[in-house]
């Protein structure tokens, strides 16, 4: 008797609100799908050269697989085929969830995957670190835009200020995934928590950084496609500043997918050009990378959870 009770107490205690979470953001990206405009987006996609537009699908795709790579080196780092299923699984469902979530807050899902506090900690401080490694590089671009494409008509100083501002951010991710005296002095500031620290080869740093290179090339490729196909006569690096600043406002807890803020930003940072252009264009980026990124990453994130559980039934 006394065996039964604690086996109904364990039982009780697996229930999981982060499943829940989990649960409820998947249900959420469903119900905004479904509310879509698809009207509005299927005359965008009208006005596009289909060749181009599966070349930005694909290029999605490959940002895709990309990041959760860099996750799985990021985050567990085992060669061990389980490990990296279960890794992709996880960033594929949580970026699925991020897309729809004001200011990406669902990507900070994937922290909840640990079991203890001390790796939760240890891996939202990686998410953030992720995060970091994406933000520096939109920001280098931008200012880069700035400087070098006139793509805002402000004093250039303004654009070597915010290429450095990308590089200090983007260093100070490298230093959350590579220094151990970082992870302590956070440690030390808040006196309460403990950060389960995962070192690392610097060779897995610097692939880490390629990856996150070729993922971030990957996005703007992707869009500069869209821009080709819907006719757009504009450059590689001012295509890149404008999708570059456009998606760091979109990292503000303000509209869910960017909507209405990165118009606002198209129509002010594109304005010589047609409004009803670059609205198109604002709809197709719309629709390849967020609606379809968003669809591909959760089917597929099922789809790696659903392989990693059924090779962990037969292993046991």
């Amino acid at each position: 008797m006394p065996d039964m009770r604690r086996n109904n107490k364990k039982e009780r205690k697996r229930f999981s609100w982060f499943f829940l979470l989990r649960l409820t953001g998947i249900v959420i990206f469903i119900i905004v799908i479904l509310n879509v405009d698809l009207h509005a987006i299927w005359q965008n996609i009208k006005k596009v050269n289909p060749g181009y537009l599966a070349l930005a699908l694909l290029f999605q795709i490959v940002l895709l697989i990309v990041k959760g790579i860099r996750w799985h080196i990021l985050n567990d780092g085992r060669r061990n085929k389980n490990a990296f299923f279960q890794s992709m699984g996880e960033f594929l469902e949580s970026y699925a969830i991020g897309v729809i979530t004001p200011g990406r807050l669902g990507e900070l899902l994937k922290a909840g995957y640990q079991k203890k506090k001390e790796n939760i900690i240890g891996s939202g401080i990686r998410v953030l670190a992720e995060r970091g490694l994406d933000v520096g590089f939109f920001v280098f671009v931008a200012g880069s835009a700035i400087m070098w494409g006139n793509l805002i008509n402000i004093e250039s100083v303004w654009g070597i200020v915010i290429i450095i501002t990308g590089i200090l951010i983007t260093g100070i991710a490298v230093l959350l995934i590579s220094s151990r005296v970082i992870i302590d002095w956070i440690e030390k500031l808040s006196k309460k928590i403990s950060i389960t620290w995962k070192k690392r080869k610097a060779t897995d740093t610097v692939f880490i950084l390629i990856l996150s290179l070729i993922s971030n090339i990957s996005a703007f490729i992707s869009c500069y496609l869209l821009v080709i196909g819907i006719k757009i006569k504009m450059t590689l690096l001012v295509a890149s500043g404008g999708v570059a600043i456009a998606g760091l406002l979109n990292m503000l807890p303000i509209t869910v997918m960017g909507l209405g803020t990165r118009e606002l930003t198209f129509l002010y940072v594109f304005d010589e050009f047609q409004e009803a252009q670059i609205l198109a264009l604002s709809g197709l980026i719309f629709l390849v990378a967020q609606i379809g990124g968003g669809i591909f990453s959760l089917l597929l994130g099922q789809l790696f959870l659903f392989i990693n559980k059924k090779q962990a039934k037969h292993s046991n």
